[in-house]
């Protein structure tokens, strides 16, 4: 084609462009009041996966109280375990962290069921650093309110470098009895369980005890309260802890339907209560500890050893206070060495008391499905110690490492 039959199309051609670039505005579709505009869609990457962490060469004794793993790897993600077992039966990720224990034994980070006085940052942070991760305050003790409380704990001593801190409330009991929430007829005692769930405590703790120390003849729960008690709190969801030392009040308890009881009483039990005790699978938190600084120690180590012997489930505590009771000494602030003395005297193996201060302790914190034990989504609280502690109970005081909500607070001193 010539260059002259081409100039009649290109400028017929360049005037069909300019006149479809110069549409009026009216032609084209405007957004009604109620149509958003949308802006392009922009890929967004997603977030890298933290990157995970492997203990590696250690023993495990992961809290079921199944045999150690030799050789065993722990593999935590975030704050949640992913894997624990022998290291030839688990996949280490690509590019994960490596901490060498160097033939350590690798523990679920322990619990203390029964303590006072956790509210406050140095006795959370010492417990931690022990590898006592979690600790259940069993009564508040003070006029301090629980809102004050509970705000305290949700917010101040929240951090990795405290132990988490499971609350009990006041201890429930009538007027002028022993505790610090005081109830004087079934339906009040009803809303003093509600109260004391809605401001954001864990869980409900009761007294049975008419004397202790100098104080005898104290006023008790009536039995139509303590019914009243257990039951608006497993309404709720809530676990029930009963405070008793002696056994004819240990009875009165379970047959109430509490979930543990606070202290292993130190005089007679007969054994239909403790088949009772067994069959209704209710837990004992011995805290031999606090009967020995009032001088009843040997009934109630015995009474463990029968416990134990019959397939009772202990969990671990030894009722800390901030000021000794009665004077003794052996309260330990950190890992309670003291009580795990005793109950090892008591006749509890090594690996029994390692399950009551890691799966039982966490089942009467009602957290057994999130800690106690390491296992594939539970949350990664871990001790690693030197030694092996089913060959010296000692070893635990000899920490190599702590692992508390997936973030390491403590490496070799």
């Amino acid at each position: 084609m010539s260059k002259a039959c081409l100039y009649p199309l290109l400028v017929c051609l360049l005037g069909l462009a300019l006149f479809s670039g110069c549409r009026p505005a009216a032609t084209q579709a405007s957004p009604s009041p109620t149509q958003t505009t949308m802006s392009p869609s922009v890929a967004v990457p997603p977030t890298p996966a933290p990157k995970a962490l492997v203990l590696v060469n250690g023993t495990l004794i992961d809290g079921t109280g199944a045999e150690p793993v030799r050789q065993a790897v722990v593999v935590i993600q975030g704050n949640r375990i992913v894997a624990a077992g022998p290291q030839a039966e688990i996949n280490i990720p690509a590019g994960s962290r490596l901490i060498d224990v160097q033939g350590g034994t690798i523990l679920p980070g322990f619990i203390n069921a029964h303590v006072h006085d956790a509210y406050y940052e140095d006795a959370l942070e010492a417990w931690a650093q022990a590898g006592v991760t979690t600790v259940r305050d069993e009564g508040i003790l003070g006029a301090r309110s629980l809102e004050t409380l509970m705000e305290f704990r949700n917010q101040e001593v929240s951090g990795p470098q405290y132990a988490r801190l499971v609350s009990a409330g006041f201890m429930i009991t009538v007027p002028r009895g022993y505790g610090g929430m005081y109830v004087d007829s079934p339906e009040d005692a009803r809303q003093k369980v509600l109260d004391e769930l809605d401001s954001g405590v864990d869980m409900i703790k009761l007294a049975m005890e008419d004397g202790y120390g100098s104080a005898s003849s104290l006023p008790l729960l009536t039995n139509e309260e303590l019914v009243s008690i257990v039951t608006t709190a497993h309404e709720r969801g809530a676990l029930v802890s009963g405070h008793v030392t002696e056994s004819k009040f240990l009875q009165i308890i379970v047959d109430a339907g509490v979930d543990d009881a606070a202290h292993m009483p130190w005089d007679t039990i007969p054994e239909a209560l403790f088949q009772q005790i067994i069959d209704e699978d209710i837990y004992v938190v011995p805290t031999l500890t606090v009967f020995e600084a009032y001088g009843a120690l040997a009934g109630s180590s015995h009474n463990l050893g029968i416990f134990l012997e019959a397939g009772g489930k202990v969990a671990l505590g030894n009722d800390y206070t901030r000021i000794p009771q009665n004077g003794f000494d052996h309260f330990d602030l950190g890992m309670p060495m003291h009580e795990i003395t005793r109950m090892s005297e008591a006749g509890a193996t090594p690996m029994q008391i390692i399950v009551a201060a890691t799966l039982n302790a966490a089942h009467v914190c009602g957290l057994e499905d999130e800690l106690g034990t390491l296992e594939a989504d539970k949350i990664a609280d871990v001790l690693v110690v030197n030694g092996d502690p089913l060959a010296d109970l000692q070893a635990l005081t000899d920490v190599q490492l702590v692992i508390h909500d997936g973030t390491v607070i403590r490496t070799q001193d």
